[in-house]
């Protein structure tokens, strides 16, 4: 029978060898003649009888969602035979190179086989079958120069709409209804967060970490679900999720096949294609494995998917004319917010849609890629690091004492109602809107290296490792953010809570104490005695104070309280301040203190408290906690 040296070979030995046996016998049963006899002895056989039968090669290797196509090169050793009454019966073997066509479908199993011909081989022989070429692995060959024609396939297809006019593609409505697929998000699929998403080619067990990592689990899941690691939304953005699916989807589309004929060969009971955070490609001398040129192809027709080289840029040359890209002098500024917007539009992140705009032949948009690239640039940021560049980088802090941005949920982001929301506790906390456009409504960060000795009194020391005395923390850069800030001044004028601020901006401090300017912005809020005490951590006597506008002077620390209670802005702190002859120290524990109004501005006392306790400071308000 011959030895398999890959896996269409060894496919054919073990599944399709018979059914290709039987419709050579039958060709060379019905066709005789059709044979190439020349250096025969028999020219002109009565009949033909295949004796054996060795692979040579396949060839014009062929996928297209669950066929797979090839022509098997058989070398046949036929006996013929030749009746003739004058010269008696004639019989002798010839060897014939014959080429069948083969398609079989596969699912998770071989559904069928079919040789739909049979011919004798002769060189250059065209392929006859759809779909697209595939390795003897039954990899998918696509060159970097075929990328997008291979996206607009697969629109073409599953989504033909996204090539007519720029639009955002469902990529998981394509998925679910399309495909079939089935999408599951709300797991670690790895305990480091190694892998985005995972594709499931055969039904099986899963293992699965909650959100938490505290425990683990297997799932049964079923053949086709898309995994989807949880930290893919929390850690990256839903552009960073689109993708993902996209990927998997891609995989679907593509690898199926692989996987199946894996399964069916190896008899693997479960099989499933990862998407790794962090996937490394051979260098140019070197051999690429099976997984390495699939991740490669489902990297880069994601992207392509989700942003078809034909309207894509239709919709950059509709930003371009937008912002007048050919015409300002901030080049690198607008180049971001194109950049941004064609994320919000696409659902995709902004590196992504800048290294769409430099594949589709807008080489500018390197420069903002490369700024990017070079600083690592994030937007989840710990509340420590968020202290530490309020401390120690004066831009940073004007910013925030503007009240323009809020930290939430781990973000600096503008303090709109668009973004930011409270639950029933009164807690600020990221919108549904802002968890789908972070690149659009919060800060970015680069990384800096600081000694322990630097972050002294402005840092925990708990957060230096014992082994190690420095320390990577987020640092903030104003020409990075120049888009977000620009949005945030915008959406400022339009705030609710702005609006109420104003009318506190209004009020006079002329021949006014502490205490009664404080009541009258208690009654703007329309703060009850004991909504007010439960809001900042005050005794009833402080809002009695207020209530009778007493001419004693409230400390600074009290003061904090009322303005992080009631979500004051620096401003009206600053004026409570001046009434009662008080005033912020430049010192470290004066700046916790501001930060409580300026960097955690909308947080509860609660939270606030949390974070000076960090730093060693006593805790704001006066009220026994329990």
């Amino acid at each position: 029978m011959g030895k398999a040296q890959n896996d269409i070979e060894e496919f054919i030995y073990k599944i399709c060898y018979q059914p290709i046996w039987k419709a050579v016998n039958e060709y060379i049963s019905v066709h005789p003649t059709a044979l190439n006899l020349s250096m025969s002895r028999i020219h002109y056989p009565d009949t033909a009888m295949l004796l054996d039968m060795l692979l040579e090669y396949a060839t014009h290797i062929r996928i297209d969602e669950d066929s797979l196509f090839f022509d098997a090169i058989m070398s046949c050793t036929i006996e013929l035979q030749q009746f003739d009454e004058y010269r008696g019966d004639m019989s002798c073997e010839t060897s014939q190179w014959l080429i069948a066509s083969c398609e079989a479908i596969i699912t998770d199993k071989l559904e069928t086989i079919k040789v739909s011909s049979v011919k004798p081989w002769s060189k250059g022989t065209q392929p006859s079958s759809s779909g697209i070429a595939a390795s003897k692995s039954i990899v998918p060959i696509i060159s970097r120069k075929d990328l997008d024609k291979e996206a607009t396939a697969f629109l073409e297809k599953y989504y033909p709409e996204a090539l007519e006019e720029p639009m955002r593609v469902p990529i998981e409505d394509i998925a679910k209804d399309k495909l079939g697929l089935n999408v599951v998000q709300g797991y670690r699929i790895t305990d480091d967060f190694s892998i985005f998403g995972q594709i499931c080619f055969s039904p099986g067990k899963v293992k699965i970490y909650d959100l938490f990592k505290t425990s683990e689990k297997e799932e049964e899941v079923p053949r086709g679900t898309i995994l989807i690691d949880a930290y893919t939304y929390w850690q990256r953005n839903s552009g960073c999720v689109n993708n993902t699916i996209a990927h998997e989807v891609y995989h679907w589309h593509r690898h199926r096949l692989y996987a199946a004929i894996k399964h069916i060969l190896k008899n693997e009971k479960f099989i499933a294609c990862r998407c790794p955070a962090d996937m490394v490609y051979p260098d140019e001398k070197e051999e690429w494995t099976d997984e390495q040129r699939m991740e490669w192809q489902a990297n880069n027709l994601a992207p392509r998917i989700l942003m078809p080289i034909q309207t894509f840029k239709i919709k950059v040359d509709e930003l371009y004319k937008q912002y007048d890209y050919e015409n300002n002098p901030l080049k690198i500024a607008v180049l971001t917010c194109i950049a941004d917007e064609l994320a919000s539009f696409y659902g995709v992140s902004r590196q992504s849609a800048l290294i769409r705009m430099t594949e589709t032949g807008y080489p500018e948009a390197k420069s903002v890629l490369q700024a990017i690239n070079e600083k690592d640039w994030h937007s989840y940021v710990s509340r420590e690091d968020v202290f530490y560049e309020y401390s120690t980088n004066e831009d940073f802090r004007k910013l925030l004492d503007t009240g323009k941005f809020r930290y939430v949920d781990g973000y600096v982001v503008i303090n709109d109602e668009t973004y930011i929301t409270t639950d029933d506790k009164g807690k600020a906390t990221l919108s549904e809107y802002a968890w789908d456009h972070l690149d659009e409504c919060t800060l970015s960060f680069s990384w800096q290296r600081i000694r322990r000795s630097k972050a002294k009194e402005v840092l925990p020391q708990i957060i230096f490792h014992r082994d190690n005395d420095e320390q990577d923390v987020s640092k903030y850069d104003s020409k990075q953010n120049a888009a977000v800030v620009e949005l945030s001044k915008e959406l400022q004028k339009k705030r609710k809570h702005f609006e109420q601020n104003e009318k506190i901006h209004k009020l006079s401090t002329v021949d006014k104490n502490c205490w009664t300017y404080i009541y009258e912005i208690i009654t703007i809020k329309g703060t009850s005695k004991p909504h007010f005490c439960d809001l900042t951590g005050l005794g009833e006597e402080n809002y009695r104070k207020a209530e009778k506008g007493l001419s004693n002077k409230p400390t600074v620390r009290t003061i904090v309280a009322i303005g992080v209670g009631l979500d004051l802005d620096i401003d009206t702190v600053d004026n409570m301040l001046k009434l009662a002859g008080r005033s912020f120290m430049d010192n470290p524990e004066d700046r916790a203190l501001k930060f409580c109004i300026t960097g955690l501005s909308g947080h509860p006392i609660d939270d606030c408290n949390d974070f000076l306790e960090s730093l060693g400071y006593e805790p704001l308000g006066t009220k026994e906690r329990y």
